[in-house]
């Protein structure tokens, strides 16, 4: 049993049980401490201490403080051996959370049975977009960013991880800790085959970063860069792909979709934009890539345009597209990436030309045409009008016979007359729940 000091509190701290995770810089222990992980390195060193003393004095503000969410696992204290030594770190634990790898990708998702769709995917999207957006207000570089290292909940609020890796700058000395990593498939063109201790990122780099991994959420987990290549020779390897600019929409058109890829124009058009923006315009000129705060923007108008499927409740689609791709996607090729239940038959809803609709709803999603616009309620939509004119026709008839039956009984008339008023109401009420009950919705 190793037992550490934490810095910050001089409580002691306890590895429990064996590593939850070991990656190339040190393993991941529970501890004595719920909530709470312990980062060991395997060769801690001077560069190492200095670089998580600047982060720790120096948090980056918690976008979703308010949602009780933890947006980033960050150094909280320096943990120190029986020695004095500085061995690792403390960090909050994200509990609750799967890879993003194993949200987005359909074979990993059915096997785990994850209940998402394609809407889950656009607020992911847009959360990570926010997330980095204020990492690098607070001038951090990410530097390697991948599927791996982001951890998302079923509410679609991700969570960033290994945030010891990132490129940190001191603010009093301008001293930089470089990020040491990178990942294929993530790396800017610029930055291929270079040494990273060499060299300082900035957030341009990290611009590229995000777009992949965007792009990777909206369709199905699928690469930019994979297609069918249509050069000479064979197929390069995808770092190769990005360092030529070759993507599936890049101007040579040297790699072409596929019959299973999902298309580009399904997206919002300004999220399409950003995509075009970042691998065409950008591989000329890097600073024109989307920055987070450009891709937060544009994912924001398409999560408000995403619309619900008339046939299967799991199937969002945007507006600006006008159909459902997913319902003729699994026709097409007989799977269902965003799998649900099918709707009831929708009945026709007849307009009235003399006054403005009203609707009654119940607890499932309907989408209705109102005032010439569609729009979504939950429930099923019952005409009002409808209810109001059936029931003014009848309450005079209800009046009516009450009073008969109470006066039968003021001045104790017969019997047989009393026992015919009661049938009278009897009857009016089984016919008034017949006409409710065969209402048209």
């Amino acid at each position: 049993m190793t037992v550490l000091t934490c810095t910050s509190t001089r409580q002691s701290i306890t590895l429990l049980g064996e590593p939850i995770a070991d990656s190339g810089e040190g393993k991941v222990w529970r501890t004595n401490h719920n909530g709470y992980l312990a980062k060991i390195y395997h060769s801690p060193n001077p560069e190492r201490v200095q670089k998580l003393a600047v982060m720790i004095a120096h948090r980056p503000k918690e976008p979703n403080s308010h949602l009780n969410h933890i947006s980033f696992a960050w150094p909280k204290s320096v943990l120190k051996d029986a020695h004095g030594d500085c061995v690792g770190f403390l960090m909050p634990e994200i509990k609750e959370a799967k890879q993003l790898i194993d949200v987005y990708n359909p074979k990993k998702r059915k096997a785990l049975k994850l209940d998402v769709d394609w809407r889950f995917f656009h607020t992911t999207a847009l959360n990570i977009a926010s997330i980095i957006e204020a990492i690098h207000i607070s001038g951090y570089v990410l530097g390697d960013i991948k599927p791996q290292n982001i951890l998302v909940n079923d509410r679609a609020l991700p969570s960033i991880i290994d945030t010891d890796s990132f490129q940190v700058r001191n603010p009093k000395n301008n001293k930089v800790y470089r990020c040491l990593v990178g990942s294929e498939g993530f790396t800017p063109p610029e930055l291929i085959d270079k040494d990273f201790s060499s060299i300082d990122q900035t957030e341009v780099h990290d611009r590229f970063r995000l777009a992949v991994i965007i792009y990777q959420l909206l369709f199905g987990g699928e690469s930019p860069f994979a297609g069918k290549w249509t050069g000479t020779g064979d197929t390069p390897e995808t770092n190769e792909l990005i360092r030529q600019g070759l993507w599936l929409y890049a101007p040579n058109r040297l790699i072409q979709a596929v019959e299973r890829t999902i298309p580009l124009e399904i997206i919002h058009p300004e999220v399409q934009r950003c995509f075009l923006k970042c691998f065409n315009d950008g591989y000329k000129n890097s600073n024109l890539r989307p920055t987070a705060g450009d891709w937060v923007k544009a994912l924001r108008l398409a999560v408000n345009e995403l619309t619900i499927c008339g046939k299967v409740d799991s199937h969002y689609y945007s507006q600006t597209y006008g159909k459902c791709y997913w319902c003729d996607r699994s026709i097409k090729f007989g799977i269902d990436i965003f799998p649900g239940s099918v709707r009831p038959k929708q009945a026709t809803v007849v307009e009235s030309t003399s006054q403005p609709k009203l609707f009654v709803a119940t607890k499932t999603l309907y989408r209705v045409n109102q005032q010439g616009k569609i729009i979504t309620v939950v429930g099923k939509v019952i005409n009002i009008h409808y209810f109001q004119q059936l029931i003014g026709r009848n309450i005079l008839v209800a009046w009516i016979v009450g009073i008969g039956l109470l006066l039968c009984f003021i001045f104790n008339w017969s019997i047989m007359f009393s026992w015919f008023c009661s049938a009278c109401l009897i009857v009016f009420f089984c016919a008034l729940g017949r006409k409710l009950h065969r209402i048209k919705i």
